[in-house]
């Protein structure tokens, strides 16, 4: 049995992987459009900043490895033009075809792109290639970074920590609007000392002056940048998928179900160009991040050597450290938990992260949304600069788990002064919805 696997990054590898170990008599090959496989894309900001020295760094496993020790082939270099599922074939760009009995797509997302790409030292960012031939050109120090989402806030605090000028533009009229301004706002505050930030802000023009960009914002204004990354949000990698007879969404993702299985028999997706699904609502979402794809993937590669796995959902948990800040959301707002049906309340808590005598601690802010319902908590937003991680985390393990807020409460989380006050803001956020 052949199986073959478009797409060498967290999904796709964790498929071949699983496949493989599982049952050892399965051919797996994987093809690759770009130089690399299983690499840490989110290491990427930092490879830029420096703090990574080299991109080997952030490749977990060579090649090597895959060839040599687990037996699965590797093509990399390889772009695929179209497919034929009825005849279990892949057109690769140049004439190429390849067959295959049982197919995964795990093709990944690709940067938003727009009528500036191509310019020089105008540069989008998705891939570690990409990154790679950024910091061949990234010379100058006055940077602009055009747009706010996760990926822009983190290269424009890790670049400016490492000593560039940098300028971010946002068509947002707040910073970072995925986040409650009551929970950023000390970070934004901070942002903007280190930033200069253009608010309301759309980048309208771009024109080469000399060794640098001429950038029009539509405000009118003009600034000089000798380089423009955009991060504007990404785009699944289905385009060649179109007229193939394959159920694909409105966004662009393939649909698939809990076994990674898609609309067309012995054909599998799993990572950023495939559906994921709420763990709390049950619909279906876009979840494009390392750990998501990761665990789709190893659900596709089981399902496919016959040891049967369920894909149990996510809650979309993000982490983002921006300068000395931790920040992290994951569950459902009060506006998605609205939407959904739910009759939420929430919970705003400022509070310590150490005990008030023991150094080194930091204001803790947390949002807590819950059902006043049932009880259980739906989501829950937090920024600090000491232990902001590992709250988030322990929120997003009682989301999961449909822990109520009672539960919470009780919930003998362990203390001492160096790493959380006796009352906890976890616990105390606990409590305070049971005044309700």
């Amino acid at each position: 049995m052949k199986l073959l696997v478009i797409g060498g990054g967290a999904a796709g590898m964790s498929a071949a992987s699983k496949a493989k170990r599982e049952k050892q008599e399965i051919e797996v090959n994987v093809l690759e459009s770009g130089n690399f496989v299983s690499y840490a894309q989110c290491g990427i900001p930092y490879y830029l900043s420096g703090v990574v020295e080299k991109p080997e760094s952030l490749v977990h496993y060579p090649i090597t490895e895959f060839v040599e020790n687990r037996h699965i082939g590797i093509m990399t270099d390889k772009s695929v033009d179209k497919v034929n599922f009825v005849e279990k074939k892949i057109h690769l760009k140049g004439g190429q075809e390849i067959s295959y009995d049982i197919l995964v797509i795990a093709t990944g997302a690709s940067p938003r792109k727009n009528q500036f790409y191509g310019m020089k030292n105008v540069f989008f960012i998705r891939s570690l290639d990409g990154a790679i031939e950024i910091r061949k050109h990234l010379h100058g120090n006055n940077i602009a970074i055009v747009g706010d989402g996760i990926l822009g806030m983190e290269i424009a605090a890790e670049l400016s920590i490492h000593g560039k000028s940098v300028t971010m533009y946002s068509k947002h009229s707040s910073l970072f609007p995925m986040v409650d301004s009551r929970i950023t706002s000390d970070m934004i505050d901070y942002f903007k000392k280190k930033i200069e930030v253009k608010l309301n802000s759309l980048v309208e023009d771009i024109h080469e002056n000399g060794e640098t960009l001429r950038v029009t914002d539509s405000n009118g204004t003009i600034l000089h940048h000798d380089h423009v990354i955009f991060a504007t949000g990404i785009i699944p990698n289905t385009k060649f998928l179109e007229g193939s007879g394959i159920k694909i969404d409105e966004t662009g993702l393939i649909v698939v179900n809990d076994e990674m299985k898609t609309s067309i028999e012995n054909v599998y997706a799993a990572g950023d160009c495939a559906t994921s699904f709420n763990r709390i609502t049950g619909g279906h979402e876009w979840h494009p991040l390392a750990q998501v794809a990761n665990k789709m993937g190893r659900v596709a590669g089981s399902n496919i050597a016959g040891k049967i796995m369920h894909y149990k959902g996510a809650l979309g948990t993000t982490l983002v450290k921006l300068f000395d800040y931790e920040v992290g959301f994951t569950g459902l707002t009060m506006e998605k938990a609205i939407k959904n049906g739910f009759n939420p309340g929430e919970i705003f808590v400022q509070g310590l992260s150490r005990a008030k005598y023991y150094p080194g601690g930091s204001q803790v802010k947390l949002l807590m949304v819950y059902d006043h319902d049932t009880g259980k908590i739906l989501g829950a937003q937090i920024c600090s600069k000491d232990g902001g991680a590992w709250r988030l985390n322990t929120l997003e393990t009682a989301i999961y788990s449909g822990m109520d807020m009672e539960t919470l409460f009780y919930n003998d989380l362990g203390y001492t002064p160096p790493f959380s006050q006796v009352w906890d803001p976890i616990i105390t956020g606990a409590s305070l919805s049971m005044r309700d």
